[in-house]
């Protein structure tokens, strides 16, 4: 890929520390969106992982694009040096080390470092890097953002922290640019960010306990697995699309509650096993322990 990208400038190097199921669903997402995109801001991507088994499973699931992407093995400061924006997305306990090896202060020098790990803030991130306080020029300049697993299929919620730095304009749009390669975007204060990220990254394990549930009751009785799933997939995609229209949860369990019916008989047993209050609890409870990670 040649020329100008549509921001008008040169098209850059996005370098992934971290393939696992995020790190990876981000890439995939990116790799097949840029590729129809005549004029994109990055043209070449490297991901670093630590095993040769990651290596592998990488070469196989991006066959597709090996003129694009490299991969490497346990070589982090290489993927930095070569790259113009980073993507941090390791387990949140590396990013010390990471961050904290000889050279990567230099090696970040003027370039932006994406993170998308939970509970580990930028002055947090600021400070492995630069040991003695953030030089006054040269300095990478940090971003956080908080997508989830359905980013695999282009249908993200990436939650971007508005910051506690200011950086540039460009670096503003090279970072939306990307999560919107895997669905849509939202802006969040940086004080509210560790709980927006619970909201946006972590519910949808939630909600496959509450569905796991109902398909062992339609199972109970007598619908087949797979059919209660796909029913019960719709019935939640449906859902979803009434509430983003604008209809409040409260109306809509209205509407579908009638007097002496099966919905308020189901509601009510809901209730009495504090299934909301456990929602509330488990929200409460993900976002401290987010907030307390070390």
């Amino acid at each position: 890929m040649s020329g100008q990208a549509a921001n008008g400038h040169e098209p850059m190097t996005l370098a992934v520390i971290g393939c696992g199921s995020m790190g990876s669903a981000i890439l995939a997402g990116i790799l097949k969106s840029s590729a129809k995109e005549e004029k994109a801001p990055i043209s070449h991507f490297i991901a670093c992982v630590q095993s040769q088994e990651s290596v592998k499973r990488l070469n196989s699931s991006f066959s597709d694009y090996s003129d694009r992407l490299t991969i490497l093995r346990d070589d982090n400061l290489t993927a930095i040096n070569e790259a113009n924006v980073i993507l941090l997305a390791c387990k949140p306990y590396m990013a010390e080390s990471i961050l904290g090896c000889d050279g990567i202060a230099d090696a970040l020098a003027n370039k932006l470092v994406i993170s998308v790990l939970a509970g580990t803030p930028e002055e947090r991130l600021r400070s492995f890097v630069y040991k003695n306080g953030s030089p006054k020029e040269n300095s990478c300049s940090f971003v956080r953002a908080m997508p989830n697993l359905a980013a695999q299929i282009g249908e993200s919620i990436t939650l971007i922290s508005s910051g506690t730095t200011p950086i540039s304009e460009k670096f503003t749009e090279i970072s939306g640019w990307i999560f919107k390669q895997i669905g849509q975007t939202s802006y969040l204060a940086d004080n509210l960010f560790q709980a927006g990220g619970v909201l946006a990254g972590a519910t949808p394990a939630w909600f496959t306990l509450a569905l796991d549930g109902i398909l062992d009751g339609a199972v109970s009785e007598g619908i087949k697995r797979g059919v209660a799933m796909e029913i019960l997939a719709q019935s939640m995609l449906g859902t979803a699309k009434m509430i983003q229209s604008g209809e409040h949860p409260a109306i809509l369990r209205e509407k579908i509650s009638s007097p002496k019916g099966t919905t308020i008989q189901g509601l009510k047993t809901l209730e009495k096993g504090g299934v909301r209050s456990s929602f509330t609890d488990a929200f409460i409870d993900a976002t401290q322990h987010g907030l307390n990670m070390k």
